[in-house]
């Protein structure tokens, strides 16, 4: 085995575990990870380190809790931080004399956050090159990066007119590229892939896979508006269009599994996918109409929100194992350079997850901070205020459980004892977040 494999990092943004087929999901969602899932070890209970997108991935890419690296709000109009003198996971294996690349389909993913720290390349989610690594840029390539703000304007308006699959497929293709050009260099590439993140465009060969009606372009159009509606909270959203949402999400799943069937196959047509170390998860999940949104505890802290998928296939001949115990996504680096893999399993016994309310712009900017514990059969949950509830997870339900609350808060306040506070978030982006970028996250549902 090589002592520096390559390593693929894939997030699956917005993937939920419970329909995802290799955790259970009665259709058949992700035949190419139910596939990987035979050969990498399987963490049944790995939560994210936030419930939405930002915060989460700069945990996963330095090792940190929200409140240790200090990404905590989305609100576009003041601008965004990123953490001063904390290492990514890309300026680590860079260091080490890795090629590094990153292809993101999320505009908090990139050079918007500093998230491309690190990176020799980087193609962000409108297809323009922000980082080109002194290579000689093919001419494709050059000409959508140069065209990027036309391509980013036409994803901001209505998808129907330009399918954000479009963006998924073009740079799974740059990333198959990368993987097969010949270079020595051992690799590090990042991708993160969105097409479970609301809205939903899939194609028409997703719904037959799966057996289900496809739809028109009006049906879709319209179920995205309400969706959209639903997620911005200016209304409900039905029993009925939930159940078509989700039968979109599912397919949504299964197109962008297919994508990543071409990253395994293109690894394995080179000969060098037994010996490539693959984490694959998600950042968070994404609830869709099961609880009410005005909720106390937030909806964001429930399972579907932050208890995600995780496989990591190891390099070589590993003794395969199911893991079980609560696992914590902060320790995505260790994982990613070869440590245990069980090194994200806390001493106490309980997985952390921290979140500041609200995410995005809105009305009121009062952000109030919650914090979960979590182990197999429960999660205490705590606001910054001092309110208290302890959920029996398998049930889906709260525990009125003194004594029992009372043993879940000290284990609750012993993980909050490790957390450390000495980086700091200095500014990323000067003031407001305008053009391309901000239609695609109004068109995202983070700017009403």
């Amino acid at each position: 085995m090589s002592e520096s494999p390559n390593v693929l990092f894939l997030v699956l943004d917005s993937a939920r575990r419970d329909r995802v087929s290799a955790y259970g999901h009665d259709r058949e969602t992700t035949p190419t990870l139910d596939r990987l899932a035979e050969e990498a070890v399987v963490y049944d209970n790995a939560f994210a380190p936030a419930p939405w997108t930002l915060p989460s991935h700069w945990s996963m890419f330095t090792g940190r809790f929200p409140s240790e690296h200090g990404v905590t709000n989305g609100f576009v109009d003041e601008g965004l931080q990123n953490p001063d003198g904390l290492d990514t996971i890309a300026e680590q294996f860079s260091r080490e004399g890795y090629r590094t690349a990153g292809f993101s389909n999320n505009p908090w993913v990139g050079k918007l956050s500093g998230l491309d720290r690190g990176f020799d390349e980087f193609v962000e989610w409108d297809l323009e090159i922000s980082r080109d690594g002194d290579q000689e840029t093919r001419t494709r390539d050059a000409v959508y990066s140069r065209l990027h703000s036309l391509l980013g304007r036409a994803a901001g308006q209505p998808q129907v007119l330009l399918k954000r699959r479009f963006f998924t497929s073009n740079l799974v293709t740059r990333a198959e590229r990368l993987l097969s050009d010949g270079d020595d260099r051992p690799k590090f590439l990042f991708m993160n892939l969105m097409e479970a993140h609301s809205p939903y465009y899939p194609p028409r060969d997703a719904f037959q896979q799966l057996g289900l009606e496809t739809p028109n372009p009006v049906e879709s159009r319209l179920l995205n508006v309400r969706l959209l509606a639903y997620v911005l909270g200016k209304a409900g959203l039905s029993a009925a269009n939930r159940e078509r949402v989700m039968e979109f999400y599912d397919a949504s799943l299964r197109f962008q599994d297919q994508q990543l069937a071409r990253i395994v196959e293109t690894l394995k047509r080179e000969g060098v996918f037994d010996e490539t170390l693959l984490v694959v998860c998600a950042d968070h999940g994404k609830t869709l109409g099961e609880y009410d949104r005005d909720a106390v505890p937030p909806h964001y802290l429930r399972d579907i929100n932050t208890n995600v998928p995780l496989l990591v296939k190891p390099p070589g001949e590993t003794e395969l194992d199911r893991v079980e115990a609560p696992f914590e996504l902060t320790a995505i680096p260790e994982l990613l350079t070869g440590g245990d893999l069980r090194a994200g399993v806390p001493d106490e016994g309980v997985a952390l997850v921290e979140d500041h309310i609200p995410h995005t712009a809105a009305e009121s900017k009062t952000v109030t901070r919650w914090r979960t514990v979590a182990d197999e059969s429960h999660t205490f949950v705590q606001s910054e205020e001092g309110e208290e509830y302890l959920l029996r997870r398998d049930e889906d339900r709260f525990s009125d459980d003194d004594e029992l609350k009372r043993t879940y808060r000290d284990r609750f306040d012993e993980r909050l004892s490790e957390l450390s506070f000495e980086s700091r978030a200095t500014d990323a982006t000067d003031g407001p977040i305008e053009g391309s970028v901000q239609g695609q996250l109004k068109d995202l549902g983070y700017i009403g």
